[in-house]
């Protein structure tokens, strides 16, 4: 039998229509812990039902649930297009915008089209513009990526950020 330090939690999400309320994790035997859709926690409770319900009551007592729609940019629209180097590999990166300023989507490619670098970077750029388009803040996930000792952006995604939204961390 797993200890309990070495046992797998399951994560799983409470949804509210499209948009995530929350997500319960179990605890094995003393039960499963619910937390809003904000990290939030809300109890441990005997089973799901019952943790399922109280993401339910938490909903309701906000004024207002979030609904994640896509933002869309607009059809004609700048974009600006600048180099980035990470790893030792040259990118190259577009940022469009949307009409009040905000990063809205950014395309990433590699110098060595078709490699894996070239797949993640243009991935990565694509899962960011996705998740800007939906309510995303581009700082957060500027600070989420990887850095160095220095602080520097280990990667393309970061690396453009940086260029994009300054040098603050």
């Amino acid at each position: 039998m797993a200890s309990e330090s070495t046992e797998t939690l399951r994560l799983i999400p409470v949804l509210n229509g499209c948009a995530c309320a929350g997500f319960l994790i179990g605890r094995g035997p003393r039960g499963v812990e619910a937390f809003d859709a904000d990290e939030k926690p809300l109890g441990v409770f005997p089973d799901a039902i019952s943790a399922a319900t109280a993401i339910e009551k938490s909903i309701a007592s906000m004024s207002r649930v979030r609904i994640m729609n896509r933002e869309r940019l607009p059809n004609r629209r700048a974009a600006e297009t600048f180099e980035v180097e990470a790893g030792g590999l040259r990118y190259t990166a577009t940022a469009g915008r949307f009409a009040d300023g905000r990063i809205g989507e950014l395309f990433l490619t590699n110098h060595k089209l078709n490699s894996q670098a070239d797949t993640n970077a243009r991935d990565s750029s694509i899962a960011f513009s996705f998740a800007v388009q939906h309510g995303a803040d581009p700082h957060a996930i500027r600070r989420a990526l990887c850095r160095d000792s220095h602080g520097r952006a280990s990667g393309p995604l970061g690396a453009a950020l940086d260029l994009l939204l300054g040098d603050e961390s």
